[in-house]
């Protein structure tokens, strides 16, 4: 898989994710937000508080400064397995 160029949240709790390849993905997260591990971004504004990583889409502390004992992050590896299901 190729390189995430750029990430758009939307205020449909969907993102547009850019690869390097011009492969474009639309991932709708309303039911995901659902889920314990990101129920927080339920915050429209903590869900478009995103930043990208090489392979990965980030979210900050829900606490600022307080560490989060699992970071919010999601994977294309996360995206196609939600997907599947």
């Amino acid at each position: 898989m190729s390189k995430m160029l750029k990430v758009t949240p939307t205020d449909d709790y969907t993102l547009i994710v850019e690869f390097e390849n011009g492969n474009l993905i639309v991932f709708n997260m309303k039911d995901l937000i659902e889920t314990m591990p990101y129920s927080s971004l339920k915050d429209l504004n903590r869900f478009k508080n995103i930043t990208l990583e090489e392979k990965a889409i980030c979210w900050p502390d829900p606490i600022p400064g307080k560490a989060a004992l699992y970071p919010i992050r999601l994977t294309v590896d996360n995206m196609l397995f939600a997907i599947r299901e």
